[in-house]
């Protein structure tokens, strides 16, 4: 069995649920409210010093598409890799469609 903590398989779980996210945006780009909702609160959180990372997710949210959004998360660049460390995308997914991509990964199946 792999370990979920194992950076490897942690970038593939990651992957896996910005794949996921993707069609669900693809399906409902008003799915997007919660990633929007989600950045708001971590950047409020962040007082005056908010995170580059965030600034970098907001530019995301606020210059792309919902389908840009989708096909930006199935990409395979150096900073969608990045992004996916700190993605406000995760809340797109409920619980239950997350704990399925991490079982199946820990599990040793992609």
């Amino acid at each position: 069995m792999r370990s979920a903590t194992c950076h490897p398989v942690l970038d593939e779980v990651n992957a896996a649920q910005d794949r996921r996210i993707a069609a669900a945006i693809r399906r409902d780009p008003r799915r997007l409210r919660a990633a929007w909702a989600d950045l708001r609160r971590w950047m409020a959180a962040d007082g005056k010093r908010v995170r580059p990372v965030f600034w970098e997710w907001h530019a995301v949210l606020h210059r792309l598409t919902a389908r840009e959004i989708a096909t930006f998360l199935c990409s395979d660049t150096p900073m969608v890799r990045r992004l996916r460390q700190s993605s406000p995308l995760a809340g797109v997914l409920t619980d239950a469609e997350r704990r399925e991509i991490r079982r199946r990964y820990e599990k040793g199946r992609t």
